[in-house]
Formats: C-alpha cells, structure tokens, sequence
C-alpha cells in the first residue's frame, strides 16, 4: 500500500513538474517574440568590400543597450537613430578585443554594413565605419526601381 502511494505521488509530482516547465517555456517564448514592422531593416558586420586591407568584420554586440543574440547575423532593427555596440578581433599580438559604439539613424528597408576600421593591421586601435548601405525590398519596402526618377 505505502509502495502505491509513492508510485502514484510521483506520478503528481512529474506531471506538476512538467506542467511547470511547459508553461515556462511558453512564458519564456513569449517573452522573446519580438514583432517588427514591415519597415525593418538589418544590420551586418561583414566586409562587403575585401578590397580594402584595412577594414575587418566587426560583430554587432547590441542595439540600445540590448544585447543581441551570439552569431546573430543580420541583427533587425526598427526605423529609428540607434547607439550600436560592436566587437571586433584583437590584432595581432593582443588577446583582448576592444568594444566601440556608432550611433546611426537607421533608414526603413535598408541593410547595413558595419566593418571595423585600423589604420594599420597591427594596431589595436578600431573605429566603427559604415561600409555599405543597400535597399532590402520586399512587403511594405518601396522599390527603389519602382520609384520614379
């Protein structure tokens, strides 16, 4: 009898337990859902231009103070002027990379290249240097091609 009741109190005990990891998880989705407009635009930290020896790929660390999620490439952002965090490698020599903010009033339906910049391949010192900026296109986006001249 008493072997019954801890089997069946067990059972309680995991269904509850599963129960509140399950609601959990839907709380902590939730919760990470974010929704953006039709406006969005991206920001990349990818060289576009490799022909340029003193520029490196930076990698976007966070936007308004909110970090981004690790390897994610392009980071979404609203329409809007926003303080963007970046990293970039150490050079050579050096084993801790530095962090620089850009401030950069973001444009609807744009991508965004951001490099770092040094003035020597051996130098420490970066800057943030807008690369590249392209239309993206797509639902709610007005074409640039579409746009009388």
């Amino acid at each position: 009898m008493i072997l019954l009741q801890r089997s069946i109190l067990g059972r309680k005990e995991t269904a509850t337990s599963i129960r509140l990891i399950l609601s959990a998880l839907v709380l902590f989705s939730a919760g990470c859902a974010t929704t953006y407009s039709d406006q969005v635009s991206y920001l990349y930290g990818n060289r576009i231009f490799r022909a340029n020896i003193h520029t490196f790929p930076a990698v976007i660390t966070a936007v308004d103070g909110r970090s981004t999620m690790i390897g994610e490439s392009p980071v979404r952002v609203e329409p809007g002027e926003h303080v963007i965090s970046l990293v970039t490698a150490p050079a050579a020599g050096f084993r801790v990379a530095e962090h620089r903010e850009i401030r950069l009033v973001v444009e609807p339906c744009k991508r965004y290249y951001i490099v770092a910049e040094r003035e020597n391949a051996l130098l420490q010192a970066w800057k943030p240097v807008l690369d590249y900026v392209e239309d993206t296109g797509g639902k709610g986006c007005e074409s640039s091609r579409s746009r009388p001249a």
